[in-house]
């Protein structure tokens, strides 16, 4: 709420605040989640072929293409999802995985970079090492508290488990939120246990009983399965859209019987999306009726407030999207007024408009002629929804 004290003869500084109505909490640098498309429902999905030693045990579809080799399928079993031999299904998943593969690689590392996993505890974010990722103990990846943390680690060669090693998920972690970005292969060691999506860039190799919650996903090569459970992890939920509220700084008023415009400078602000799916989304500013002293007609005729935010920067480990783009001066009122806006494809992630500096100061609050002295005041609320 904007309050500014005046009279005809003086002004009085005043406190500015604001009240928001904000969707979701948002998170700091909160990484958007990797978009499947139609290779979400599949457990193993391989290129040129998917074969299985022993008795493999999939939940979930299972499928290859542009190859059509699926062998070991039984004695190896396939419950809550079918076998897709380059069918429609498949093909469209494998077009998809290209996609998911792409957009893994672009992440932004927002972490040191690792390369063996053995004994640490990550928090979420895009975890790189730009050669191979290892693992021969325990993995602990923990969310903090917060289920919707998206976990991103990306090898720009190999992954490579040792047998016995494990993937522990704590501070409620959940496996449909991690993903592994494998620039060439990946071999997991017998008897292991890995949480979360591989995206291998070629091949997947999975030792013997090795158990995986999660997805075995090779883009241009073979899924080679012995004695394994893959099992595609429960939906998580949808990511949040939200938005913080800025501070507004002190301004005064001198009311000397004209129209005035005093400005106030605003800090900082951001919108949060991770949700994953690039839908894109507005900001939008609603103001209620000035009042003077609670009075609605002693704010006088011709009151308003205007709002020209700057520029967005990414936060670190932001997704690779175009950002949302300012829309400019507008009047705010009891209609909202749009301020901001991404088109579908951009926007993921967190954006950071940044504070004003120096002179620069993005609010304007008219105050008309006629406006009675006391505490001018009008409410702001700060809405992010779906674009139009």
């Amino acid at each position: 709420m904007y309050r500014a004290h005046g009279r005809y003869s003086q002004g009085i500084a005043a406190l500015a605040t604001l009240a928001s109505l904000a969707f979701g909490a948002p998170g700091a640098h909160a990484a958007a989640r990797i978009d499947l498309g139609a290779a979400q429902s599949f457990a193993v999905l391989g290129a040129t072929t998917v074969t299985s030693a022993g008795v493999s045990t999939i939940t979930g579809d299972l499928g290859v293409s542009p190859g059509t080799a699926v062998t070991g399928f039984g004695p190896g079993t396939v419950t809550g999802g079918s076998i897709h031999a380059n069918d429609s299904l498949a093909a469209q998943a494998h077009a998809d995985l290209a996609t998911a593969y792409a957009v893994a690689v672009a992440r932004t590392p927002d972490q040191p970079a690792v390369g063996a996993l053995d004994g640490l505890t990550l928090g979420p974010g895009v975890h790189a090492s730009g050669s191979t990722l290892t693992l021969a103990g325990t993995l602990t990846l923990d969310a903090f508290g917060d289920p919707n943390a998206i976990f991103i680690l990306q090898a720009g060669s190999t992954l490579g488990t040792a047998a016995g090693s494990q993937v522990s998920l704590t501070g409620g972690a959940q496996a449909c939120n991690v993903f592994w970005q494998v620039g060439s292969s990946a071999t997991l060691g017998a008897s292991s246990l890995l949480r979360g999506s591989i995206l291998a860039h070629t091949s997947i190799t999975v030792g013997a009983g090795v158990t995986i919650h999660g997805r075995a996903l090779a883009r241009d090569g073979a899924v080679t399965l012995d004695n394994n459970t893959v099992t595609v992890p429960p939906p998580c939920p949808a990511g949040s859209l939200s938005n913080t509220a800025p501070a507004i700084s002190p301004f005064a008023a001198t009311l000397t019987g004209v129209t005035r415009t005093v400005h106030a400078a605003v800090g900082a602000w951001s919108v949060v999306d991770t949700r994953g799916s690039g839908a894109g989304y507005l900001v939008t500013v609603s103001a209620t009726a000035p009042t003077v002293g609670g009075s609605v007609a002693a704010a006088g005729s011709g009151a308003g407030l205007t709002l020209t935010p700057r520029a967005p920067t990414a936060a670190p480990g932001n997704a690779a999207s175009p950002a949302p783009v300012p829309a400019g001066a507008q009047p705010l009122g009891p209609t909202a007024a749009t301020i901001a806006g991404v088109a579908p494809g951009g926007g993921q992630g967190e954006w950071v408009f940044p504070a004003d500096t120096g002179l620069e100061k993005s609010l304007g609050i008219v105050i008309p002629a006629d406006a009675a002295a006391g505490t001018f005041s009008s409410t702001l609320t700060f809405t992010t929804a779906p674009p139009a």
